[in-house]
């Protein structure tokens, strides 16, 4: 069974597999006990349906809107598919940044890689710069336990970058920012920075991974802006929201020379470039999930089994579909506006994320 469903698991990513092909051969291959994962191999006959039989299409996955799932207490080896043993690829385990309570974890080897290359072909489509082989990418967030870390090695391998790191620890901006302890969370983006500026005096940095409110903050001190901005010619930025006015200061005044792309996502949903912008959108940026393997709907945020339409406001929610990690349709802290998709996408595209109230608890973003 391991290789009957190579040709909607590892599709080619300029291409989209049937979706509900890609339901079947999720459930075939995660809920069988030859190639299933000990996790939902396990629960399967406490569900009360068989995913094996009863859920043929996408609107079956409905089945599972009953089945609470704890990310943040699930033993992650647990989550590893029989089936992938002795497959290309190392597993590790990746958290999400807690914003709203314990972290979450996936467990990954090759897919989250497949998502980036969807990237990568946005990228090349926008002009986005190459390294040759010479130049250097600097990330400025989360590595370890995050996934991004390995999403940017991925990335930057890709456009032939060699990528350079300056950690940051979102968990220990938000708990600053909610204690009110402003001051302390601003000296540690100074330390961040001063990291920043050493790299960009020592090496040839030509492409940069960031946030918004570490962008604004390096162009609030301009020993850190004036060095990057003679370097750097392609910002990629996400992690947090940014407005559109806020987006056009940063590309046409701040950084004029360099090429933005937007990517939205987290551990859990991947990464959803941005898609080119087309004469006539709505939002000067538009994010594109990587369809089907992860699909978005955008619903109510209330009664999240029903869709807004177009150009309305609405709660993020997400499935995750690969030979790697199941992750059944699971409603996330964001809303965003869903927007018609272009050139064909079979999709959801979206716009103007900004995290939602979780629990009538207002979410710190932070850094990140």
């Amino acid at each position: 069974m391991s290789d009957d469903f190579a040709a909607v698991f590892e599709a080619p990513v300029d291409t989209t597999p049937d979706l509900d092909e890609l339901v079947v051969a999720t459930m075939t291959w995660h809920f069988s006990p030859a190639t299933g994962s000990p996790y939902w191999v396990g629960r399967a006959p406490g569900l009360g349906f068989d995913p094996l039989t009863d859920v043929r299409t996408y609107d079956d996955l409905r089945l599972f809107d009953a089945v609470p799932v704890d990310w943040s207490s699930i033993p992650a080896q647990t989550l590893i598919p029989r089936g992938c043993a002795g497959r290309p690829g190392r597993f590790g385990v990746y958290e999400s940044g807690g914003a709203t309570g314990a972290p979450k974890r996936i467990v990954d080897a090759t897919s989250r890689r497949r998502n980036i290359e969807f990237q990568n072909l946005h990228l090349d489509e926008q002009g986005f710069p190459t390294g040759d082989g010479q130049a250097g990418w600097l990330h400025i967030g989360p590595t370890g336990p995050h996934i991004m870390a390995k999403n940017i090695g991925n990335l930057s391998e890709l456009r032939g970058f060699t990528p350079f790191f300056v950690d940051l620890d979102p968990r220990w901006v938000r708990r600053c920012i909610a204690n009110g302890r402003e001051d302390e969370s601003k000296l540690y983006v100074d330390h961040i920075l001063d990291q920043v500026k050493d790299v960009l005096l020592s090496q040839d940095i030509r492409a940069v991974s960031t946030t918004p409110r570490v962008l604004e903050s390096i162009v609030a001190r301009h020993d850190v802006y004036k060095v990057l901005g003679d370097k750097v010619r392609g910002v990629i930025w996400g992690g947090t929201s940014m407005d559109a006015e806020t987006l056009r200061l940063l590309e046409q005044e701040a950084f004029p020379e360099a090429t933005f792309a937007g990517a939205y996502g987290n551990t859990m949903m991947g990464m959803a470039p941005q898609r080119t912008r087309r004469e006539g959108d709505a939002s000067p940026c538009v994010f594109r999930p990587f369809f089907p393997y992860t699909v978005m709907e955008v619903v109510d945020p209330v009664e999240t089994d029903r869709p807004v339409g177009v150009d309305e406001r609405g709660r993020v929610k997400i499935t995750s579909l690969t030979r790697e990690f199941f992750m059944p349709p699971t409603a996330e802290r964001d809303m965003v506006t869903r927007r018609a998709p272009a050139a064909g996408y079979p999709g959801i595209e979206v716009s103007d994320v900004r995290p939602a109230e979780v629990a009538a608890k207002a979410v710190i973003e932070g850094v990140y």
